[in-house]
């Protein structure tokens, strides 16, 4: 059975940092939410309803190809905008539609980390652009920014007390991927 390790929660929190730390232990392919934002912010800007639309249907597809073809993956969610949950809830249908195991891991850290955290040189590298004072502002517009996924039982990591190879080990053993 293939599985879909889905890591989630706001800008900064680790999700790409600890995705790469565990793609390299367990030798999944790793698929971050840049990889599909910043493409598509190319023809559709961030405000433009097709952005979002796109990128879901394009990851929805991914998720269910890698499944198809045998493919073990990590994927990245940043919950940044409008009905994530909705969102998680599609691709928890689709991994189990398609016969695969879903991993939910949900990745948060307190507002002084995160915006600490939200310039570093390692977001910029990926095309992650966003500034101190965009992420003040989707504090105060996202109320599920924080949120865990109520849905179904599944791993909650605090990114601000543990290091990312830490939080990789973590999720291995909680999900039994060894």
């Amino acid at each position: 059975m293939r599985k879909i390790i889905f890591l989630y929660g706001p800008p900064a929190v680790g999700k790409l940092t600890i995705a790469k730390v565990l793609a390299s232990k367990i030798d999944y392919r790793l698929l971050h939410n840049h990889l599909l934002v910043n493409p598509i912010a190319e023809v559709f800007p961030f405000e433009n309803p097709a952005n979002r639309l796109l990128t879901r249907e394009f990851r929805l597809r991914i998720i269910e190809e890698a499944i198809k073809s045998n493919i073990n993956l990590i994927n990245t969610f940043g919950i940044a905008g409008n009905n994530p949950f909705e969102h998680i809830e599609d691709i928890i249908k689709t991994v189990n539609t398609h016969n695969g195991e879903i991993c939910l891991v949900h990745l948060t850290a307190n507002k002084e980390t995160l915006l600490n955290r939200v310039e570093d040189n390692f977001r910029k590298e990926h095309g992650k652009s966003l500034s101190k004072e965009m992420l003040k502002e989707l504090f105060k517009e996202n109320h599920d920014i924080f949120n865990k996924y109520q849905g179904i039982e599944h791993l909650s990591l605090n990114t601000s007390e543990s290091a990312p190879d830490v939080s990789a080990e973590t999720i291995i053993n909680y999900y039994n991927l060894a």
